[in-house]
């Protein structure tokens, strides 16, 4: 997960959501014959550089039915007053499908090597959580928030071996989340990790195959006698907005990586 930078409104949801305070969100997505729906839902994703807010997949070249809005408080949630949670412009992310709907043709035993529900990911397992009383609706404190987490320094660390995420401690320790309902934010970030199912088998996988696609090219240059490959792959990859699994693949260049977001002055 990475810090997202939502763009200023106004735009076609604050427009609604003005003029009908009270709305649904079905009523948004049907309103215009759903053209503001779909101009709010490219808007989003530019804005987060085409990437899943919570695992980080890139969806560029996906088709429409495979990226979805996600609201990152319930919009179920009638109980703050003033706040109409389906139609909060910073309540909005876009999101991958989480596993609910591999794509056969691209792997076409993917049912049998990432059973469900223990392989979704990302707002498909934070629902089913949801669904099975496990996360309150006000999810602020419990998890993460990808618009108010830090852009630098990681809060996160990835294990090689396992291709897991876990908690970088010695940078959660002067982190502040505006809520928190744990003790300690290495808790905080732990339990983001566990409700998003971001260690799930299915994007440990593809998070291995990324390093070691990374490894393979680093021993090539090695070979070629290319002592700057490490801050060229941060050219490569960062030059963009944004790689996919841009947390991991910053992780892996370290410093390198910090060097050349540093230059293009990142802040999510």
């Amino acid at each position: 997960m990475k810090k997202i930078n939502k763009s200023l409104p106004p735009n076609k949801l604050t427009h609604f959501e003005g003029q009908n305070p009270n709305g649904k969100w079905k009523d948004f997505y049907y309103y215009n014959a759903g053209a503001d729906y779909n101009e709010t839902k490219d808007l989003i994703f530019a804005d987060q550089g085409e990437l899943c807010a919570y695992c980080e997949t890139s969806l560029k070249n996906h088709t429409p039915n495979k990226k979805r809005i996600e609201h990152y408080h319930s919009k179920s949630d009638k109980g703050t007053p003033g706040i109409n949670w389906a139609l909060d412009w910073n309540n909005v992310i876009g999101v991958c499908l989480g596993g609910s709907d591999p794509d056969p043709d691209q792997e076409p035993d993917i049912k049998e090597r990432h059973s469900l529900p223990i392989n979704l990911s990302c707002d498909a397992y934070k629902a089913h959580l949801e669904n099975k009383k496990k996360l309150p609706k006000q999810c602020e404190g419990y998890v993460l928030d990808p618009l108010d987490i830090v852009a630098k320094p990681v809060l996160f660390d990835f294990d090689k071996a396992s291709g897991e995420l876990k908690v970088n401690s010695s940078t959660c320790v002067n982190y502040r989340p505006s809520s928190n309902n744990f003790d300690t934010v290495d808790e905080l970030v732990i339990n983001t990790i566990d409700v998003f199912n971001l260690n799930c088998e299915r994007l440990k996988s593809i998070r291995l195959k990324v390093f070691h696609d990374y490894e393979r090219t680093i021993k090539l240059a090695r070979n070629n006698n290319n002592p700057q490959i490490k801050s060229q792959l941060a050219k490569v990859w960062f030059n963009k907005k944004w790689p996919s699994f841009f947390t991991t693949r910053r992780i892996i260049l370290g410093d390198h990586a910090e060097q050349y977001l540093k230059t293009l002055q990142y802040n999510g």
